[in-house]
């Protein structure tokens, strides 16, 4: 961890930062719930673990309604829109407010509940507006479902609109049309203002903005020239949470939500080095959107927060990309290529362990409890390792080459490698290992990396290394035998000779069959690398025919 001047606003270091955008789990449970139900539901499965902070949003996935009573202008309580006969849009939402109803109309402030939970569990409670949103319209930018807003609905002049899209790509000009342009000063005034509200009505430990979810400010083409209004948002938000905390008599520390890289803020129209060197922000948590990015370096970020009090937590949302769609309970042909899978407990491990070797100062769960709701895996295990590099120094770490994933070019400009036509001349793909396997010696169980490809034959000469080294294949296609369809893991034993800690490279030819290769390239589609580890510090294992009942 990188030693530097501790933010003055901040009271204490967090490991783990958990994030719920879901609406305190009230959509999870039928109402009604009781206050003691909604503290199981909000915190039950962080009690004891690394997390030391949690974070919620005024407002289930917040944009324009809040989950208390609000006076702001242009925000709605949800149980009102609930009662006017808003447009529900699915069950969820049903159930998020009536649950929200009933405590509310017995006296209980939710917030309040999981506020005094989260104290007792020994963690901060920050709450968090979301700067742009996108999921109470439909394609037509109406209110579909009960989380819109009248004042949303009424605006049209304040969003970046079609022309003000026009210029991006089809798919993500189709999304930024239905964002508001905060080149307006009342989209500007309506952030501030509930957080303000948020910070005056509770006791909170800390107020954080999210600038990409969902990502996108201004119009196309005016990003940069508009930046200063962003820049004029933070102060202004700095000074009201700086007289809130000199009238409770305690810091109220700031957090921003942002793109991944530094270049990516620029792109979007933050500048968010001027907010770190100007003591505006205390926390600064760069992150993916939707799908993470297994590849992204935390150093930049480190290095650009050293000589500040900015504290550099490194986020992580929840799923990932993989053309890995077979072996799912569902055939080949019914699913998309690729598909969003939730990371696992291996993978949250391997890219932690990088980013604390970046020198982070902690690790942010985006959406932490929507893993197992919307994947049906949960991860929580690795609450009470990720925490600590050493702790996880010796546990099983999957690291995964990042997939193209073009869905926001505004702020996310990386391009990757993956999926990639392989030919005679090889292909490099580059995979950063935070482990020292070799210094492991024999902690270590098994390293392995997995090639995906579409469309293999056992005719076609492989040749794939680990830095420049021959690898051979343990799971080859072979003639006579079974076909493996569409998709084919290759599967390589780097035990022996494991890849270094660091930065290495796995390189790809192919000496495809003549007739496959008029019409069908052989692609590569995914590559991971598993390193697992010897119980006691890897998973126990049962050695072969132990019997435990004998």
């Amino acid at each position: 961890m990188t030693t530097r001047k501790n933010g003055r606003r901040l009271q204490r270091d967090y490991r783990i930062t958990w994030v719920d955008d879901g609406g305190l789990g009230c959509a999870v449970v039928n109402p009604p719930v009781s206050p003691e139900r909604l503290a199981h539901y909000a915190l039950g499965r962080l009690a004891g673990t690394h997390v030391d902070a949690v974070v919620f949003t005024v407002g289930s996935v917040a944009g324009y309604t809040t989950s208390y009573p609000t006076n702001v202008d242009g925000m709605e309580f949800l149980v009102d829109r609930l009662d006017a006969g808003a447009t529900l849009g699915d069950a969820g939402q049903w159930r998020r407010a009536q649950n929200l109803k009933g405590l509310w109309d017995a006296g209980h402030d939710p917030f309040q509940i999981v506020m005094e939970e989260s104290r007792r569990l020994g963690m901060d409670f920050w709450l968090q507006l979301r700067m742009n949103d996108w999921h109470h319209v439909d394609a037509s930018g109406k209110n579909y479902r009960l989380i819109g807003s009248e004042w949303y609905e009424g605006h049209p002049e304040y969003l970046i609109g079609a022309d003000g899209a026009a210029g991006w790509p089809e798919q993500l000009a189709s999304s930024l049309q239905w964002f508001q342009d905060f080149a307006h000063d009342e989209v500007r005034r309506l952030r501030l203002e509930v957080a303000a509200e948020a910070v005056e009505r509770y006791d909170v430990d800390g107020w954080e903005y999210d600038f990409i979810r969902c990502p996108g400010l201004f119009k196309h083409g005016q990003e940069r020239a508009n930046a200063h209004l962003i820049t004029t948002l933070i102060r202004d938000t700095r000074a009201m949470l700086d007289e809130r905390a000199r009238a409770r008599g305690r810091p109220l520390p700031f957090s921003v939500r942002v793109p991944n890289t530094i270049e990516g803020c620029s792109m979007l129209g933050i500048d968010v080095l001027e907010w770190m060197a100007d003591d505006l922000v205390d926390i600064v948590v760069p992150c993916s959107f939707f799908a993470q990015d297994t590849e992204e370096d935390a150093s930049e970020w480190v290095a650009a927060a050293a000589d500040t009090p900015a504290r550099i937590h490194f986020g992580m949302d929840e799923g990932y990309l993989t053309g890995a769609n077979q072996g799912r309970g569902v055939p080949y042909y019914q699913v998309p290529d690729p598909i969003m899978q939730a990371l696992t407990a291996e993978m949250v491990r391997g890219i932690a362990a990088r980013h604390w070797r970046a020198g982070v100062d902690g690790i942010y769960l985006f959406n932490g409890p929507g893993t197992a709701y919307t994947y049906g895996y949960d991860k929580e295990e690795v609450l009470t390792e990720i925490g600590s590099p050493l702790r996880i120094q010796h546990k099983d770490k999957h690291y995964v080459v990042m997939r193209r994933n073009g869905s926001f070019p505004n702020c996310f400009p990386q391009e990757y490698s993956l999926p990639a036509e392989l030919g005679t001349s090889a292909t490099t793909f580059a995979i950063d290992v935070a482990d020292d396997i070799a210094g492991a010696g024999a902690r270590v169980e098994a390293v392995t990396l997995k090639l995906l490809f579409d469309e293999a034959c056992h005719a076609d000469r492989l040749d794939v290394r680990l830095n420049g080294r021959p690898l051979v294949c343990a799971n080859p296609l072979l003639p006579g035998r079974p076909a493996p369809g569409h998709k084919y893991w290759a599967v390589y034993d780097l035990t022996a000779d494991p890849p270094a800690q660091g930065d290495n490279e796995v390189q790809v030819a192919v000496q495809r069959t003549e007739r496959l290769a008029e019409e069908l390239p052989l692609v590569v589609s995914d590559i991971e690398l598993e390193v697992s580890y010897r119980y006691p510090n890897g998973p126990w294992k049962h050695p072969p025919g132990f019997d435990p009942r004998t």
